[in-house]
């Protein structure tokens, strides 16, 4: 198991407040409008990446790592008027679009320590991730999640396994802009893993 994954699982959970809080923040500061999908990565970056004590258990799912806990704790933000949904139609079906609602303001104020505390992370991963398509977000994030299993695992791969690896798992995506996308994650430090 990575260093910064151990470390991940010995921190103390983020408070119900302070979860809610970074999720308002990371809906209403979000270059561009972020739906279910959006989301989900950004906070798993938050968590994975830059180490941000969220309670989620990300696991491998349909468009990359999900925890239905984020599901639930979006319904809850949104009873609480923190953000608010819009259904909306793509060419391939429909989705959500989240934007700040009318308490967003109150519960980033009630945690304002906790954003405080992690606000350089957030940025981070806004100016990072938050311009980026779902798809192009389901492709980083499983290659993130990956490379951190082979790393839990003690194992140095070469690019071309790890990208091998999503595309097994991802036969959607092509091996090549999965490589292309490694380096680039290599590059910034983001992957553990690869030789």
């Amino acid at each position: 198991m990575t260093e910064a994954v151990s470390r991940n699982q010995n921190m103390i959970a983020l408070s119900e407040f302070s979860k809610l809080a970074i999720i308002t923040t990371l809906v209403r500061d979000s270059p561009i409008a972020l739906g279910r999908t959006g989301l989900m990565k950004c906070l798993f970056f938050l968590k994975i990446l830059e180490n941000v004590p969220l309670p989620y258990n990300f696991r491998l799912y349909t468009y990359g790592p999900f925890d239905s806990h984020v599901l639930e704790d979006l319904q809850y933000a949104e009873s609480l008027g923190a953000i608010k949904s819009t259904l909306v139609s793509y060419p391939g079906g429909y989705g959500y679009r989240f934007e700040a609602g009318p308490n967003a303001e109150d519960i980033e104020r009630r945690a304002a320590n906790s954003v405080g505390k992690y606000r350089e992370k957030i940025d981070l991963i806004l100016s990072q991730f938050g311009r980026r398509s779902a798809i192009d977000l389901e492709m980083v994030s499983t290659l993130i999640y990956i490379d951190r299993s082979f790393t839990s695992k003690g194992k140095k791969v070469e690019l071309s396994v790890l990208a091998r690896s999503v595309h097994d798992v991802k036969p959607h995506l092509s091996t090549n802009i999965i490589e292309s996308e490694a380096r680039g994650l290599k590059e910034r430090g983001l992957l553990t893993a690869v030789d």
